[in-house]
């Protein structure tokens, strides 16, 4: 489908140590489809000879030696792998779980787990307790890594839950990971810590509930300290008010203890009125600050927000807010304005909003912010219907200093129903936005469709530049979809994708999908060829994969 030819500077060389095992192989390398005739390979200092002293696999990325590396002997291997067509070697991960016996709710099981590389795989095996009744559960684990002897280090963990009817619950856990055991996260733990956690939580009714957490992290490291954090609270809520209480210490090992009170308020008096009260203090050593901040919303309209804070370092800074919305039928607004104060230095922000329906074919919008000695922003937006099939949105925004942007952000959009189920859509964008900022882009998009009864076809293309590079991405894409019957759908697809660097790569795939919908659920049937990017001067040889899905529809 597609002949790529690539200079070898684009290669990248990786190199690695082998540990021996006493055995010849295989040995399985970091990153599989790797370049073909590029490896060296040295043990200690000779230089070995291949498909004599070694026999290497450039798909799957293992070597086989013709004698056994010896315990502690090591081979150095140098080879050039392929960025975007190399990957590295998954290493195989197979969890163990035979129940051994069981006593009513308590049962004893063998737990343990096989993983790393198949030419020396990691070992985790051991003894899994847990008990399960109404309300309550409990499980110990304890589990050795490579077990060999009597020094093999060990992973425990202890845990339990319950809960009584008055509305009473409680949980504790325990851990205990040595750091020779290595990586712990398949269990959710850290190597090389002891943890312990506790939770106490009161709920007699849904109007109050009440609560007490406690977290120990230690270290099993010299010259390291434990942490240590308490968290109590207690909420109330009624119907139109709730009210609420927290303290949060931290004991952070060498660094001054830290306390952090906050109490909260809510009014609801009525359906469109809503008060917050929030005050907040912290301390830490010398260091101690103090907030309060108030929040008025008056239905949809309008929010008012006032917020003061009390930094014995910084001084004091003081920030107002109010936000309004208006509009009519054909025309809204919003206006936002923002004051800081801090010592002897203030800033004001101003945001509006405006648009307005002049015609059931025009829609146009402004937009301004401003910020006090930091620059400013002013857009505009168009939609607009010209003729009776054809859609434009036109949007543009230009920066000035505001956010540190000197810039304008452009972006031209178009629908056009050309008729007899043909439609053309398209986008031309410089420094689109993305999430309200703009992102250092150029880009053009055009998509042709055409749906005639069962036949569904649609054609793209896609060119994407980032400003100030030497990089130019472009998509192309064709899709074929035909519905067999009421509940069957056929389709084909076909993407490609190029980059201009200092060489020229491509990348495409071909898929045939077949997705039918049954009593409740669908069932889908995918095949692909996938002819990947080549950094060789050879074509790379295509891929195939086949996938069935099965799933619900809410």
């Amino acid at each position: 489908m597609a002949c790529v030819l690539v200079g070898a500077s684009a290669q990248e060389i990786v190199s690695e140590t082998i540990a021996g095992h006493g055995i010849a192989g295989p040995y399985t390398l970091t990153w599989n489809r790797i370049v073909e005739r590029s490896e060296i390979v040295l043990v200690e200092t000779r230089w070995l000879v291949r498909d004599k002293d070694y026999w290497i696999d450039y798909a799957s990325g293992q070597i086989r030696f013709a004698e056994a590396l010896r315990t502690g002997q090591t081979a150095r291997v140098s080879y050039r792998i392929q960025p975007g067509v190399s990957q590295r070697n998954a290493n195989p991960n197979i969890a163990i779980e035979t129940e051994l016996a069981r006593w009513g709710p308590a049962a004893l099981s063998l737990r343990g787990r096989i993983a790393g590389d198949p030419s020396n795989p990691m070992t985790d095996l051991g003894i899994r307790a847990t008990w399960q009744e109404q309300g309550r559960e409990g499980e110990a684990l304890y589990l050795f890594r490579n077990p060999q002897g009597d020094d093999a280090p060990a992973l425990l963990q202890l845990r339990s839950q319950w809960r009584t009817a008055t509305g009473w619950q409680g949980g504790f856990r325990f851990s205990r990971v040595e750091r020779e055991f290595g990586d712990a996260r398949a269990y959710g733990l850290v190597s090389g810590q002891q943890t312990a956690e506790a939770n106490l939580l009161y709920q007699p009714d849904r109007n109050l509930t009440t609560r007490l957490q406690w977290s120990l992290v230690d270290p099993l490291q010299p010259n390291q300290s434990a942490h240590q954090r308490w968290n109590t609270g207690l909420d109330y809520k009624l119907a139109q008010i709730q009210f609420s209480l927290e303290r949060q210490i931290a004991e952070l090992g060498n660094q001054p203890t830290q306390i952090i009170d906050r109490a909260t308020v809510q009014l609801k008096p009525t359906e469109t009125v809503r008060v917050q009260l929030e005050q907040k203090s912290q301390t830490q050593g010398e260091r101690a600050t103090q907030q309060t901040e108030i929040r008025t919303q008056l239905g949809q309209a309008m929010e008012l927000r006032h917020r003061t804070t009390d930094d014995s370092h910084q001084g004091r800074t003081e920030e107002s807010s109010v936000g309004m919305r208006f509009g009519t039928q054909r025309v809204q607004g919003s206006v936002g304005l923002e004051q800081r104060w801090r010592e002897d230095s203030q800033q004001r922000t101003a945001q509006v909003g405006l648009q307005a329906q002049l015609d059931p074919r025009l829609r146009v919008g402004g937009e301004f912010e401003a910020m006090e000695d930091a620059g400013q922003m002013r857009g505009y937006q168009l939609q607009a219907q010209p003729v009776g099939n054809l859609q434009l949105t036109l949007r543009e925004r230009e920066y000035q200093g505001l956010r540190g942007l000197n810039l304008r952000s452009q972006q031209l959009m178009w629908d056009w129903s050309v008729g007899g189920g043909l439609s053309f859509s398209g986008q031309l964008a410089r420094h689109p936005l993305h999430q309200g900022a703009p992102q250092p882009l150029e880009t053009e998009q055009y998509q042709l469709r055409w749906q005639q009864g069962a036949w569904n076809l649609e054609v793209g293309y896609a060119e994407q530049n980032p400003i100030g590079q030497l990089l130019t991405e472009r998509r192309y894409t064709l899709s074929l979809r035909r519905k067999l019957d009421a509940a069957t759908l056929l389709g084909l697809s076909y993407h490609q994708s190029e980059w201009e660097r200092d060489a020229f790569m491509r990348e495409a795939a071909l898929r045939l999908g077949l997705t039918r919908q049954l009593s409740g659920f669908y069932m889908s049937l995918e095949a692909q060829m996938q002819l990947p990017r080549a950094e060789t001067q050879h074509q790379q040889r295509p891929n195939y994969s086949g996938s069935v899905r099965l799933g619900v529809q809410f």
